[in-house]
């Protein structure tokens, strides 16, 4: 065996582990191969062991005794560890309705929660101002903290819904641009997001992978999103993912080399044709709303890069029924930076540090258009950094850097689902 050709494939499971009387098992499991970077592919995974530090007669040691179970009179082969995954986000495409069967879906399903909009677009009927429309559609359709987007001027706009029923308008936060005008066609997104409320600390679903190499085959099951770093590589928006899996074991009998990957339709997420934008004003943050959403203003910066992490905090639910050690993996807690780098420096924003000022963020991706575009966005967000310090470094132009942090949001009106005041978002356009 010498050639390393791998690739990775993704199943949804229909139970945490996929337990088949006790031992994890991959029948019933349809997986996807993900069109990934080939670099993060390895046979993952430790042991899991207890020392025997034993009364001895002499300078030696003692085998270990695995962390394990026992079936058929043998003990069962375990690891634990984490899958990393890099892809970019190339969208489904305007065939697809959805992410729901994709595996962009399944990936980001393991670490939020989703609401794939009522329709896909919509054509609007008249524009009342930046921040409030009429659709053709009924206004319900505009599931309230969900991201739309529309193409202005040549360029993907993005906002996010803040009440659906405005005597059939909606509103929207932060506001489009001054090109909001005429019959403009909505695009609705797929919108994934941290649950708030009751579904604190939940996700869709749990994942099972499955390595394939040349002589090689492993797979890893119950995993949940331990991280997701979005960042650019020459303006291509890429996502590197970490997932922690409750057990990794090897099945190289069954080899049968890598398996190509299955590609999306869409066009991939570049950092060209959009905007980076924050609000001009301080969202609501601290107490809910009520009755009327937020509809702030908007200030588009000059960004030349950036880097969104987002960091789950995964708790194992433990318990001694089976070979994982635990019932599930809950997300306990979220942290949410975002590091941009300005070009142009904006004064107006030079004493929010001091004044723990909060301020939408949305930063959006183009191109847009049927199953195509993405943004992602912080509803409240504070900065973690003084943004009057400058960074004249690069011998060439100052920049100025911004590092944001999730707050809490409470600008949105209360509507069906959870995605309504979330404190974190991204989307992806999806098809018809």
């Amino acid at each position: 065996m010498s050639v390393t050709h791998r690739s990775i494939s993704v199943a949804t499971e229909s139970s945490f582990g996929s337990l088949v009387d006790g031992l994890p098992s991959y029948s019933g499991l349809t997986y996807t191969s993900i069109p990934c970077e080939r670099d993060p592919i390895i046979v993952y995974g430790d042991v899991v062991v207890s020392e025997r530090n034993d009364a001895r007669d002499g300078t030696y040691s003692l085998p270990p005794e695995p962390d394990t179970v026992w079936s058929g009179g043998s003990r069962v082969r375990r690891r634990t560890g984490t899958v990393e995954i890099r892809l970019d986000l190339t969208t489904v495409g305007s065939s697809v309705n959805n992410y729901s069967a994709n595996y962009l879906g399944e990936l980001l399903g393991a670490g939020f929660l989703t609401q794939a909009g009522l329709t896909h677009s919509d054509a609007v009927t008249s524009v009342v101002d930046v921040n409030n429309f009429t659709p053709t559609t009924t206004s319900t359709n505009y599931v309230t903290g969900s991201i739309i987007g529309a193409d202005l001027g040549g360029r993907a706009e993005y906002s996010s819904v803040t009440d659906n029923n405005v005597s059939g308008d909606v509103s929207v936060s932060p506001a489009f641009s001054s090109s909001f005008t005429g019959t403009p066609t909505m695009r609705l997104l797929q919108t994934w997001y941290c649950p708030t409320r009751d579904n604190l600390g939940t996700t869709q679903h749990s994942l099972s992978f499955r390595v394939d190499g040349v002589d090689f085959r492993s797979y890893a099951y119950g995993c949940r999103l331990e991280s997701m770093t979005l960042s650019l590589d020459n303006g291509r928006v890429m996502a590197d993912l970490v997932y922690q899996a409750a057990i990794i074991q090897d099945d190289h009998g069954n080899a049968v080399g890598p398996v190509e990957p299955s590609y999306n339709s869409g066009a991939p997420c570049f950092f060209r044709g959009s905007y980076v934008v924050i609000s001009d004003a301080a969202p609501t943050s601290l107490t809910d709303v009520g009755l009327t959403g937020d509809t702030l203003g908007r200030i588009a910066l000059d960004v030349e890069d950036f880097t969104l992490t987002v960091t789950n905090t995964l708790t194992p639910i433990g318990h001694s029924n089976s070979i994982l050690a635990m019932r599930d993996m809950e997300v306990s807690d979220v942290d949410v930076e975002l590091s941009l780098t300005v070009t142009t420096p904006n004064t107006t924003i030079n004493n929010d540090f001091f004044n723990r000022q909060l301020r939408q963020v949305l930063v959006g991706f183009g191109p847009l258009a049927a199953g195509q575009g993405g943004a992602f966005m912080l509803p409240a967000a504070y900065l973690a950094n003084d943004p009057s310090k400058y960074d004249p470094s690069g011998n060439d132009i100052v920049r100025q850097p911004l590092t944001y942090k999730m707050s809490r949001f409470g600008g949105d009106v209360a509507d069906t689902g959870d995605v309504y005041n979330s404190p974190f978002r991204l989307a992806l356009g999806k098809g018809s």
